[in-house]
């Protein structure tokens, strides 16, 4: 069993893996026990229930058909229990009436046996990223989880500085302070104090805002590239910036850009 991505992301991810055959539960274990953070199993609908019960979960692996209770009564308990998480359905049956039921209580998908372990993987990580996102506020540079409070600071210090650096040098006007937040694929940065002088006397003489604001956001739009050029810089990924609100009123450029 073999995958080809990067399993950076289920390193912080605790599953429940809920299969009553011998044979594919060894060999399902062995697969995943090296690759997500913890890893939890059970034999039976009721006993994964009790795991539930006891443990916190962020994804569900279960197989469908199993004696007493089968894959998808467990889930439908677990979800009134309170589990909020993805369900992955395993299972040898593949008739379109059970696919249907499993799209009704909100499986996420549904993987015919014999598994093939790329697809399962790719999967859960795509479930991973989601959950590490909105869960846990975490930052996913590159299938990387950055979850440490001073890394994250250090990378937004670090993006002030490439943008302060970039507004001095093709303004000539640096901002007196510049606040950046980095969240899931997402990049805010507030830069205040940003009008250059001849910016200052047009709305001190003209009262005319819209001058200013037109001009630094078509100025933020010629040189996009070379913005996204000097944040890639720091995170070593694609960067589209894909909003820019200028307020000379407030002295106070917003720009919002997203990464892969």
């Amino acid at each position: 069993m073999q995958s080809t991505r990067n399993h950076n992301l289920l390193n912080n991810i605790r599953v429940l893996l809920v299969e009553d055959d011998d044979f594919t539960k060894v060999e399902l274990e062995r697969f995943l026990k090296r690759r997500v953070g913890k890893l939890l199993t059970a034999t039976s609908g009721m006993e994964g229930l009790d795991i539930l019960q006891r443990n916190k979960v962020d994804i569900i692996i279960t197989d469908l058909k199993m004696p007493n209770m089968n894959g998808l009564e467990m889930i439908k308990i677990a979800k009134k229990d309170g589990y909020e998480g993805p369900v992955i359905i395993i299972s040898a049956l593949s008739d379109s009436s059970t696919i249907l039921k499993a799209v009704d209580i909100g499986i996420v998908k549904y993987i015919i046996k014999p598994i093939d372990t790329n697809q399962l993987i790719f999967t859960m990580e795509e479930l991973s990223s989601n959950i590490l996102k909105n869960k846990y506020n975490g930052l996913i540079i590159n299938e990387d989880i950055i979850l440490d409070r001073d890394k994250k600071v250090e990378l937004e210090k670090d993006i002030g500085r490439k943008v302060a650096y970039f507004l001095k040098t093709y303004t000539g006007k640096g901002p007196k302070n510049i606040h950046v937040f980095l969240q899931g694929n997402e990049i805010i940065i507030k830069a205040e104090e940003v009008l250059s002088i001849m910016e200052a006397n047009i709305i001190s003489d003209m009262k005319n805002y819209s001058i200013v604001d037109y001009n630094r956001t078509l100025f933020y739009n010629v040189n996009k590239s070379i913005l996204e050029t000097l944040i890639k810089e720091v995170i070593n990924t694609e960067i589209d910036l894909v909003e820019v609100n200028s307020s000379s009123l407030k002295n106070l450029d917003i720009l919002k850009s997203s990464f892969n």
